[in-house]
């Protein structure tokens, strides 16, 4: 295959894979990795998509926040933004525009296990420290759930 077109190619697969949708700069190299291109030719394409803005890790940490800071809490949503190898300081912006506050997403988790009507009161001790155990597992700060079940 001749250079240019291989590199003709990799542009194609990145802008491809982009339409499906948004990636960060790790995602995009990994998949076009297992799609069979060399370093080279992945190099060039993710170079050719960030000139037109089609990927961007800060916006894409900035919109996964603010798209997730209503069900998962912080903890969560930086877990996800590390294992897609977002930045730490595009992370840290991306937390302080949705404020560090996980409240809306802690109060949707709890409702999953208290029903309408129904008030942290209305539990047992025991029952409250499973719905606490449950909720610090999905990665909730211990002080706000003792706080929202009046432990």
């Amino acid at each position: 295959m001749e250079e240019e077109e291989r590199f003709l190619k990799g542009k194609k697969k990145a802008m491809a894979l982009l339409s499906h949708k948004d990636r960060t700069k790790w995602e995009l190299a990994d998949k076009m990795k297992q799609a069979g291109f060399d370093e080279e030719v992945i190099e060039d394409a993710i170079a050719y998509v960030e000139s037109f803005h089609y990927i961007d890790d800060l916006r894409y940490a900035i919109r996964f926040a603010e798209i997730y800071s209503d069900s998962r809490s912080i903890k969560r949503i930086r877990q996800d933004l590390e294992k897609r190898h977002v930045p730490e300081e595009y992370i840290e912006i991306a937390l302080e525009s949705i404020h560090m506050d996980d409240s809306r997403a802690l109060q949707k988790a709890m409702k999953k296990f208290i029903k309408d009507g129904e008030t942290a009161e209305d539990f047992s001790y025991e029952e409250k420290q499973k719905i606490a155990a449950k909720l610090y597992r999905k990665g909730f700060r211990t002080d706000d759930i003792f706080r929202a079940l009046n432990l």
